[in-house]
């Protein structure tokens, strides 16, 4: 495997790129959108430009598949929402009539009250850890509600998604998963057996979605256990699956959101005194964090056959990386990129490649979204003098990019 320049070097476990990825995968961008890495662990190609992300890799092509995974090893064959076109679509589609704006009109109430208990425990006391108290509870609870799983368990479900994901997307052992997968398989199918006893017991043996919340919850387990796939019902795995893209999926990338968010509006004193002189501004503020701080730095493809892409060519099932991190911060597209700015012109506010783009654009954005936009207006409004608290400390993952530590003071 030949690296496309001989005279730069760029290792996503670097110092650099673990201390400030956004700077260091911008490097890469412009220095090298199309690069070869290899190292002791990894080998694979990277691209950082932004028009071939969205137009090329992310579009329903022969090329890139999606169903060996979202990592640099293979994790996942042909499963649920882990499927290629046109299949994909079938599948999303069970999903996304849980997702459209009447659904997360009704989800909003759920979102505020949990938004406000976290504040209400914030207020008994002066400062605190921000991820504990806030950004970590606020999506892993959110998750809760729309699988329809006790919010009192939340830190075992996120314990369990943090464990799955390192071993899925950063050890290199390929299988290493499977243990916790199991558990997580079994925890759900128990979930997935109350649901059908309830239907069985009200004598409905063709379940269909007018039973959500009549016969059976109205939550995401349930809708997997009534809706029909292709004029079938959902395989026990493919529901298990579902449970799990909530479970990673509704939690690390959201609790990444609003730490990030929330650590460079302090950073800079002036952003949050700005966003508490005009509220409206949190629409960009939750934008401008997704682009200049990606909850997840990357994603990877797989090719189907050989491909050909800059002078170079790559075998049948070579691993693409494909930088969201670097797009993000594409000059071409993004006025001053290495600025977190909320003075970002319109027309460049929710361009950003962090959700993903075409058919495999992520579902839940809308409801990172709206815990976002919640989140933001409760906090300006009830601790005006919110304030950094000594240093963060990042996640420890090269993959997603967030503060597992963010102390801050509001007294």
């Amino acid at each position: 495997m030949e690296g496309v320049t001989k005279d730069y070097a760029f290792d996503p476990l670097s110092e650099a790129a673990m201390a400030d990825p956004g700077k260091t995968y911008g490097e890469l961008a412009r220095r090298c959108p199309f690069y070869a890495l290899q190292t002791e662990k990894h080998q694979f190609w990277i691209t950082s430009d932004y028009d071939e992300i969205k137009k090329q890799v992310l579009a329903d092509n022969p090329h890139w598949s999606f169903k060996w995974g979202n990592a640099a090893k293979d994790t996942a064959h042909d499963t649920g929402i882990v499927t290629d076109p046109p299949f994909h679509i079938d599948f999303r589609n069970v999903l996304l009539p849980g997702l459209t704006p009447s659904a997360l009109k009704k989800l909003q109430p759920q979102v505020e009250a949990i938004t406000h208990e976290l504040c209400d425990a914030m207020a008994a006391k002066t400062h605190g850890d921000f991820h504990d108290d806030f950004a970590l509870p606020l999506p892993a609870r959110v998750m809760c509600v729309m699988l329809g799983l006790p919010q009192e368990n939340y830190k075992t479900y996120k314990g369990w998604a943090d464990e799955l994901q390192e071993l899925m997307f950063h050890d290199t052992e390929r299988g290493s998963h499977k243990e916790i997968f199991r558990k997580i398989y079994s925890y759900c199918m128990e979930r997935v057996k109350e649901r059908r006893e309830m239907l069985a017991q009200a004598g409905i043996e063709n379940p269909d979605l007018s039973h959500l919340g009549e016969v059976v919850p109205d939550d995401f387990i349930s809708r997997s256990v009534v809706s029909r796939l292709q004029g079938r019902r959902l395989t026990d795995m493919e529901i298990v699956n579902i449970c799990t893209t909530f479970l990673t999926g509704g939690q690390e990338t959201t609790t990444n959101m609003l730490s990030n968010m929330l650590w460079r509006l302090l950073e800079r004193r002036e952003l949050w005194e700005q966003l508490q002189a005009d509220p409206s501004l949190s629409k960009i503020a939750v934008e401008e964090s997704l682009r200049f701080d990606p909850p997840v730095l990357a994603h990877f493809r797989t090719s189907l056959h050989p491909v050909e892409m800059h002078g170079h060519q790559l075998p049948d099932h070579a691993k693409l990386m494909f930088s969201i991190a670097g797009a993000n911060r594409d000059p071409e597209r993004f006025s001053d990129p290495d600025t977190f700015r909320l003075d970002r012109k319109r027309s460049e506010v929710g361009k950003h490649l962090s959700f993903g783009d075409g058919i495999h654009f992520c579902m839940g954005a809308p409801v990172a979204r709206l815990e976002g936009h919640i989140a933001l207006a409760a906090l300006i409004e009830r601790f005006p003098k919110l304030r950094l608290d000594g240093e963060s400390e990042r996640i420890d993952t090269w993959m997603y990019w967030g503060r597992k530590s963010l102390p801050v003071r509001w007294d």
